[in-house]
């Protein structure tokens, strides 16, 4: 079974994307694999012609507002999850998010959250015979 993880990661710092990617390649063990684009019209070329568990948006992109690329990745991907990372949180950003496909949002720069979130959608949950191994 292959249980390897293809996340889209879109943010145009390329400091954030290797931070990000480097995150998920080390926490996830191997079994993630993160394809960075740093423009919306770049995510959404890629999503257009592949298949990814979970979509990581920057809500602060070049070519496009916060909530037009949430609904866009939404209107392209509309059965993979998207957690975008923002520069503040704001009660009201956050469940306008969830209504247009959001799962979660999270505070950016703030990388166990989003790791946090990330895991819970993209590892699948074991049986308690697979997580406690008999000796």
């Amino acid at each position: 079974m292959d249980t390897t993880r293809q996340v889209l990661l879109i943010e145009d710092d390329e400091l954030d994307r290797a931070l990000i990617a480097e995150l998920f390649c080390l926490r996830g063990r191997g079994r993630v694999v993160v394809t960075e684009a740093p423009t919306l019209k770049n995510g959404l070329e890629l999503v257009a012609t592949h298949t990814f568990d979970l979509v990581l948006l920057d809500t602060k992109l070049p070519d496009a507002s916060a909530l037009y690329a949430l609904r866009s990745v939404a209107e392209h991907a509309p059965s993979t999850p998207i957690l975008p990372h923002t520069p503040y949180l704001a009660a009201s950003i956050r469940q306008t998010a969830r209504q247009r496909g959001a799962y979660e949002v999270v505070v950016r720069g703030e990388l166990n959250p989003l790791w946090a979130a990330a895991h819970k959608l993209i590892v699948p949950e074991q049986s308690p015979a697979e997580s406690h191994p008999a000796a």
